[in-house]
């Protein structure tokens, strides 16, 4: 932005004000030039350091820390950090073996689990614990059966399966937090109105996003619907946050009787078959997933990012059979496509007003 004011830029720029009528030397190694070296440096330096004073004042996506320092210190919005998925593990052995709590498990990849609470495999040779990941993040939201080695080998361990894991999400990227701050911007507290909650809501980790109601169930009444970071469904976990938080002192007003829920995730499974010119149905596959997933963002974000006055204004919403079509045909080397299911038919599937849209399974052929 201020690249040309270089120190010699600058300094060119002050000799060449000087007055030649004065009788003062600008020439190199006078007293001027001497003089102006200096300051023109010390100028060109105070330029280098606006872009990140600009940065703090006007901060968008792009603005890194500014985008923390200004969140907390003018509208007390901080980062959210990631939260730690959790699956269930049945292990099978010999009855008394026991496995500690902490013992690890990790995929084939390297992601590490840990057995919060021990268990002894009991007389019917299983048990059954729990583990929770070692790091924050959506990649621990692991397939069934995909712990496959431990740093050690337990004797009486014969083997273990996990179940999905769940509710592992990401720390808030700059672009959500900005658009937090860009809300709050628009739209300053007042006393508890919809988009009050929704901005208490979105201060709890592993919220994406949220629904209000103001009178849900009637005069007096508000419900909250969630949306974790990863688009689907929010947990027990999340939703207990987002509840307590708004319980406490600062938050709701005195009276208001608050309801907190996940949204309930609606598998969508496409199939189709196409004709393909220079691509593979696989590498097809790839893409179509993954334009799929970024559709259902979009319509969730669109419903869940909004204030309803009445549980009648909170509609079903649909996803377009014809949209997912265009998708598949905007894919590069579809010629042609001779069949598409979408949610096991050909026509639009209609969503419900507290349900969410998640790609399921996608197979082309």
């Amino acid at each position: 932005m201020f690249e040309d004011k270089t120190t010699a830029a600058l300094k060119a720029q002050v000799l060449s004000e000087i007055d030649p009528t004065v009788g003062i030397s600008t020439m190199a190694g006078s007293y001027a030039d001497a003089v102006a070296g200096p300051l023109c440096r010390q100028v060109s330096e105070f330029y280098k350091t606006l872009p990140g004073v600009l940065s703090m004042l006007f901060v968008d996506p792009g603005s890194g820390i500014f985008l923390d320092l200004v969140g907390r210190d003018y509208f007390n919005l901080t980062r959210r950090e990631g939260t730690k998925a959790r699956c269930s593990v049945t292990f099978t052995g010999t009855a008394g073996t026991v496995i500690s709590a902490g013992t690890a498990f990790l995929t084939a990849t390297g992601l590490e689990f840990t057995l919060l609470a021990g268990v002894t495999i009991g007389g019917g040779g299983t048990a059954v614990g729990e583990l929770e990941a070692a790091q924050v993040g959506g990649a621990y939201n692991i397939a069934p059966n995909t712990l496959t080695r431990m740093y050690i080998n337990l004797p009486g361990l014969t083997g273990y399966e996990n179940g999905q894991g769940e509710g592992g999400t990401d720390q808030e990227s700059d672009e959500a937090l900005y658009a937090r701050i860009a809300a709050a911007r628009q739209r300053p507290d007042t006393s508890g109105n919809g988009w009050d909650y929704q901005d208490w809501a979105m201060e709890v980790p592993g919220v994406g996003a949220v629904k209000v109601v103001e009178l849900a169930h009637g005069p007096g009444t508000v419900g909250l619907t969630l949306v974790d970071s990863n688009y689907q469904g929010a947990g027990e976990e999340i939703v207990e946050g987002v509840s307590q938080l708004i319980q406490s002192p600062g938050h709701r007003p005195v009276g208001a009787d608050v309801s907190v829920v996940g949204a309930s995730d609606l598998d969508i499974n496409v199939s189709a078959t196409v004709v393909v010119s220079d691509t593979t149905p696989g590498e097809v596959q790839t893409a179509l997933t993954e334009a799929l997933t970024d559709y259902c963002k979009t319509l969730t974000g669109q419903k869940y990012g909004e204030v309803y006055y009445r549980p009648e204004d909170d509609l079903p919403y649909t996803l377009y059979y014809n949209r997912v079509l265009a998708l598949l045909l905007n894919v590069e080397g579809v010629e042609n496509f001779a069949s598409l299911t979408v949610h096991g038919g050909t026509a639009d599937v209609t969503i419900q007003a507290g349900e969410i849209p998640v790609l399921g399974e996608v197979s082309v052929t």
